[in-house]
């Protein structure tokens, strides 16, 4: 299904703090909108439950609450492989799954205990947001509750998590699987990256393998590389059903698969014996609540409405690709902290109206495709027409080039600000001296964008010069025409000149066929391309749809350079 991924995948960026608001004194930079105060009473039961939840189910991070084995801060405890193998044992005896314990398991124990420790102590904490939402999904559909740990295996609990062959999400779906499972993925939105679907979708899946397998340890190999390798590796064994007899004729990376999804619950299970305890997460389960939308609902009106940082918003409802939920007729929810709950739901008429006026420049086409009717206007255009020109002053509109600076958002690459901007992707990455297509979220890019202003200019002086005064549009086209035209620098007789020039300027552009990867959209496909913009690829391949790629889809693209 998709390449092992360990632990090795990054965590998502930590959010800001929470802004500390007061119901009775909510700050807003809109001083004319008034934001309801949620009920203070009611508040405060919210927050009783919550505490009541934590102080039953959750763990603290500080380990001199828990530290009963008089560890050092920095002290990285070891244990013989006997006292490994009695705990093991003792796991084993409380599931259905065979935690065997050998050299191989041994190996992960040690990565996960040893090496990698930040990521275990990361990973403990953010198990406080999610294992409860695993837990009632695999009970409901009878999964041992050790399959919790398969996530950890998959995404090292990372939400946003994409691999590098475009399996997505906490338990890395690609993109196909995912819609055998009921996983809608669109422009808007990716239901991969939903906490819930996507575990009731996991869950489906691996019901599905273990009927076909009949064991849970083969589940889990059919989970990663797909249930026909497995059945290959049956074949090629002479018939075994065994996972450790039919390993050496899997793939590489599902023979690891198996022991590190042991190691895992070992480690989880024995944490504070190797002196490991939970990060603080930014929220636990007990924390957060979901509430259905009625209405549009853009991510900066709904953190101005509640107080919340925008990045925490997406990073609870990361499905929304482009940190808004549309108003398409479809069911959806949003995922906030408790404590915003009852502020979402007094201000909800407010939050829809907020969220209108806010302009998305992803899904604002107009904004980046005026109507062939409002291009801008030519620049020898006037605003007054006289017959004596002479000494009058008119309005005259020019482009000016301008500087801004672009904050890089999570999910944004460059060639989704190339579109945004509708400049080319080469010359982002030569404006900000970028050599690959890495960016990274907080990075500053600066763009150089044309502005339209009007000035005023003598009409005689207007009119002598109208005619050799090309548009922004003008430019563009005679700018695409020195380049394709240039003539060579070769020197060449007089006799062959004009031959060589003719056959310069007729020379047709040079195109390439790009064949449609898994998980590709239209901005990867332009990122990848330098000088390629996604308008470009749309006006080249008519009828191309960003949501409908197909995998092995040919693409037309113009080769720039």
């Amino acid at each position: 299904m998709k390449r092992i991924a360990l632990l090795f995948l990054c965590l998502a960026a930590g959010t800001a703090s929470q802004a500390a608001l007061m119901n009775d004194s909510i700050p807003s930079s809109k001083s004319n909108i008034k934001i309801s105060p949620d009920d203070p009473e009611i508040l405060a039961i919210d927050k009783a439950l919550v505490a009541n939840y934590l102080n039953h189910f959750c763990y603290s991070s500080d380990k001199n609450l828990l530290n009963a084995h008089g560890y050092t801060t920095d002290q990285v405890p070891t244990f013989s492989p006997e006292i490994i193998s009695e705990r093991m044992k003792a796991l084993d005896a409380e599931t259905p799954f065979d935690l065997v314990y050998n050299n191989t398991v041994q190996g992960f124990i040690d990565l996960y205990s040893i090496r990698r420790r930040d990521i275990s102590t990361k990973v403990l904490g953010m198990s406080q947001l999610y294992f409860p939402l695993f837990e009632e999904a695999l009970a409901k559909y009878e999964i041992p509750l050790e399959m919790k740990y398969l996530a950890i295996v998959e995404s090292a609990l990372n939400p946003s998590a994409i691999s590098s062959a475009g399996a997505g999400g906490l338990w890395q779906f690609m993109v196909g699987t995912g819609k055998m499972y009921g996983l809608d993925v669109n422009s808007y939105q990716d239901e991969r990256f939903d906490a819930y679907k996507s575990t009731d979708a996991a869950c489906k899946y691996l019901k599905s393998l273990y009927n076909t397998f009949g064991d849970w340890q083969l589940a889990l190999a059919a989970y990663n590389s797909g249930p026909g390798n497995v059945n290959k590796a049956i074949r090629r064994s002479g018939g075994k059903r065994d996972f450790w007899e039919i390993k050496p004729f899997l793939p590489k990376e599902t023979q690891g698969y198996v022991p590190a999804f042991i190691a895992v619950n070992y480690v989880m299970n024995y944490a504070s014996e190797h002196n490991l305890y939970p990060a603080n997460p930014t929220r636990t389960f007990y924390e957060v609540d979901s509430i259905h939308v009625k209405g549009p609902v853009n991510f900066n009106a709904l953190s101005f409405v509640l107080g919340v940082p925008v990045d925490e918003i997406a990073q609870l409802n990361c499905t929304y690709k482009l940190r808004e939920i549309p108003n398409n007729n479809k069911k959806h929810y949003l995922i906030l902290p408790t404590e915003k709950i009852g502020l979402f739901m007094k201000n909800e008429e407010l939050v829809y109206e907020q969220s209108r006026e806010e302009v998305n420049p992803a899904t604002n086409m107009l904004a980046n495709n005026p109507e062939p009717s409002k291009q801008p206007e030519k620049a020898t255009n006037t605003t007054v027409a006289a017959n004596n020109n002479s000494g009058k002053e008119i309005k005259k509109t020019v482009w000016e080039e301008s500087w801004k600076t672009h904050s890089v958002k999570r999910g944004e690459s460059l060639g989704s600000i190339s579109d945004k901007y509708d400049v080319s992707l080469a010359n982002i990455k030569k404006w900000n001296k970028i050599k690959g297509s890495k960016i990274v979220p907080g990075q500053k890019l600066k763009i150089q964008t044309k502005v339209k202003k009007t000035i005023s200019v003598n009409a005689q002086e207007e009119e002598n010069t109208a005619s050799a005064t090309p548009t922004p549009q003008q430019e563009e086209e005679r700018s695409e025409d020195v380049a394709d035209n240039a003539p060579s620098q070769q020197t060449t007789s007089p006799a062959k000149a004009p031959e060589k020039a003719k056959e310069k300027t007729n020379a047709a552009p040079k195109y390439k066929y790009y064949t449609v990867q898994p998980g590709d959209t239209l901005w990867d496909i332009a990122a990848k391309h330098d000088g390629v913009s996604i308008e470009q690829i749309k006006k080249l391949n008519s009828g191309l749809k960003e949501n409908k790629l197909a995998v092995g889809q040919k693409i037309k693209i113009k080769i720039i350079g």
